[in-house]
């Protein structure tokens, strides 16, 4: 019976119990509620298969109701929120093997210590055990490590102490390993990776864990894709062998330790490599050029740790990412070019570095960032980074980190270069980047206007360019962005009145303090000719126009003059190189001193 998947409420019908011939029971995904009476199950002797996950059942459930079902093989009670399941009381043995058992987010054992079932060292068949999101607290035995043949999530509990050594040296089937999100400490065997021979996937990552990284993770006989062993104290270096020998790696994600040296080595050759995530530890010198043997990078986060050099020399044109992460080092040189051919970038941070020269006009380039239906476009269309499941991206932005994953990532496009030492204007093509929704240029040294094409960015939500050298004055055709929540120009030497219409309304001074040339609301500084060097555009263009005219008067009175001196002397050089006409004028000038009537 599957009635899996709709709308179905209420409580579970206790008929279900008299179908003694009912072998595969799906009630997953409903709106069921209420207790599960212990009679439905204890009387299906021939169920194989029972999901009753994603739902809302609550009270009390014994495990003891199961113990009779021989046949059983697969149990999914996960994701009921409200449910308490109890396998310690009463005392029962189990008549099943299983080979499938989901017991996340059902609140195991709360009434006995949030033990680790004890049942299940005796369960020799199991493929798949989920126990995580229950915070059990008890230390990981070693038989459960060999007691599940494919996949053990022990995610988001409480188990302490150190991670349990091989038991009497087997190897273990292990495929998926997840114990992330709790308290272990101590050292990892350095030979791991050949107790654990088959492991696919681990992640332990939010623990406790000291020491190196087992060398033996890089064994070339060991296939991992996806190892992550985040958020813990990990100090040393990476072994070489897993960035040369892992070829099949897919996503390696070793941030938040303490790892020293090398980032990557010159012949670190991870060819399947999609995610790497080396942020905040304490790497130093430069990235190696091999970088390049990784062309299906989706994301590259190697943010905050003493890392320097060029970027434009290791930096290949990767056309697959989503993610450039690379804020917080000691970078230098100028914003590379590379990235106008990388066509689905999403998030760029290359902020807290010493970068310096322009910001490159080419990124219109990226049509990604320039056409809002690569955004809304289906499905099918979207790159593998926006396809990607359970990805998380963390970038600052409206002055907060924010950690974008699902829909929203999918949607968000941000840049931040801000703290470095870059000049020159903005340059006029960032209006095109119609679907961005975050852009940082603050706290460097950036000069001329703001561009009126910023009009065109109809989806920005955050712009800070604060703290550069900034002038002219603040575009009103700004005030028309829809989206636009957080805004700041301060510390910049802009003038004029500052726009108060629409969404600017809602922006305080601190968006506009340190520019001495400002005025109107919300700064206390009113736009009239009584403050010096203030004045709105009509009184600028009066003085403007009074300025031509002055200029036009002091013309014209200069003309005349020059005109009157040039005649006068002229005619007296005309007199004086002129003998015969310089006599008949004295003569003239003569007869009409003595006899006025005669000389007429």
């Amino acid at each position: 019976m599957d009635l899996s998947y709709n709308s179905i409420e209420g409580g579970v019908d206790p008929c279900l119990g008299g179908i003694t011939s009912l072998a595969r029971l799906y009630l997953s995904n409903n709106q069921f509620k209420g207790n599960i009476p212990s009679t439905i199950f204890s009387n299906l002797t021939s169920i194989e298969e029972i999901d009753i996950s994603n739902n809302k059942f609550d009270g009390a459930l014994s495990f003891s109701m199961f113990a009779n079902l021989s046949k059983l093989s697969f149990l999914d009670l996960s994701n009921n929120y409200q449910l308490e399941v109890e396998t310690e009381s009463p005392t029962w043995a189990p008549s099943f093997e299983l080979h499938s058992l989901y017991l996340s987010n059902c609140n195991l054992n709360r009434q006995s210590g949030s033990a680790i079932p004890t049942f299940l060292s005796a369960q020799y068949t199991l493929q798949v055990l989920d126990l995580s999101h229950n915070l059990l607290m008890q230390a990981i035995p070693s038989w459960l490590l060999y007691n599940a043949s494919s996949y053990l999530r022990l995610r988001n509990n409480t188990l302490g102490g150190p991670f349990p050594w091989p038991l009497h040296n087997l190897t273990s089937p292990l495929l998926e390993l997840d114990v992330s999100v709790n308290h272990v400490h101590g050292i990892l065997p350095q030979d791991m990776g050949i107790y654990f021979p088959n492991l696919r996937r681990l992640n332990m990552s939010a623990n406790a864990l000291q020491g190196s990284i087992p060398s033996s993770f890089g064994e070339k006989k060991i296939d991992l894709q996806i190892l992550d062993l985040s958020s813990n104290n990990f100090t040393g270096e990476i072994p070489h062998g897993l960035t040369r020998n892992s070829t099949k790696l897919i996503y390696l994600n070793l941030s938040n330790n303490k790892l020293q040296g090398e980032m990557l080595r010159n012949d670190s050759n991870l060819v399947m490599l999609r995610f790497l995530r080396l942020n905040s530890n304490l790497f130093m010198g430069t990235v190696p050029p091999s970088l390049s043997n990784s062309p299906n990078l989706l994301l590259l986060d190697i943010r905050n740790n003493y890392l320097s050099g060029d970027i434009t020399s290791w930096l290949p044109v990767l056309a697959d990412l989503g993610a450039l992460l690379l804020g917080g080092n000691h970078f230098q040189g100028s914003v590379p070019r590379q990235l106008c051919q990388m066509q689905n970038l999403q998030f760029l941070d290359l902020s807290n570095n010493y970068l310096f020269g322009d910001v490159p006009s080419c990124l219109n380039n990226i049509t990604f960032w320039t056409k809002e239906s690569q955004i809304l476009s289906n499905s099918g269309s979207r790159t593998n980074f926006q396809q990607t499941n359970g990805l998380r991206v963390d970038f600052i932005t409206k002055g907060r980190l924010y950690t974008y994953e699902g829909a929203p990532r999918s949607l968000m496009i941000g840049i931040d270069v801000s703290s470095n030492q870059l000049t020159g204007n903005i340059p006029m093509e960032m209006g095109d980047l119609r679907v961005l929704r975050s852009l940082n240029l603050s706290n460097n040294l950036l000069m001329g206007t703001i561009p009126i094409t910023f009009q065109n960015l109809d989806n920005l939500e955050s712009l800070d360019l604060s703290h550069n050298k900034l002038s002219g004055k603040i575009p009103r055709e700004m005030t028309q962005l829809p989206s636009l929540s957080t805004f700041s120009v301060a510390f910049n030497n802009l003038s004029g009145e500052i726009p108060s219409d629409q969404q600017f309304s809602t922006f305080d001074e601190r968006s506009y303090v340190g520019n001495e040339g400002l005025c109107g609301p919300p700064l206390g500084r009113n736009c009239s000719s009584n403050n010096p060097g203030v004045g709105d555009d009509e009184e600028e263009e009066e003085g403007e126009e009074s300025s031509r005219i002055i200029d036009q008067t002091l013309f014209f009175y200069l003309y005349v003059a020059a005109s009157f001196a040039l005649g006068f002397w002229g005619w007296i050089a005309f007199l004086f190189f002129h003998r015969g006409w310089r006599q008949r004028f004295f003569g003239t000038v003569d007869r009409y001193v003595r006899c006025p009537r005669c000389a007429l």
